[in-house]
């Protein structure tokens, strides 16, 4: 599963979109591989959506995101899990627990 979460420096963004990094992790096997935060470049959330479906993100981590574009990640197959905060480093423990 490749998971999407946005970054405010080592911890998870308050707000979808409203920084530039996104760090993209992907479980396989109860293992994780994941590439350094990348910048994900767009005019506006919905450039940001369409960007993080076309990387095959299955899941975003994130902190508030406005109801429209949770609602079309989720049209398009994407598990949103938001209001959540924290260090991203326990994000990634608890993701493999699960």
């Amino acid at each position: 599963m490749k998971i999407a979460i946005p970054l405010f420096k080592d911890r998870v963004a308050p707000h979808f979109g409203s920084f530039p990094k996104i760090l993209l992790v992907e479980i396989m096997q109860a293992s994780i591989c994941q590439e350094p935060g990348r910048d994900i470049c767009g005019e506006n959330l919905l450039d940001i959506s369409r960007r993080l479906v076309s990387l095959g993100v299955e899941k975003v981590i994130c902190g508030g995101i406005p109801l429209v574009y949770k609602e079309w990640l989720v049209g398009k197959g994407v598990i949103v899990q938001d209001n959540r905060k924290g260090e991203v480093r326990e994000i990634i423990q608890e993701l493999l627990k699960e």
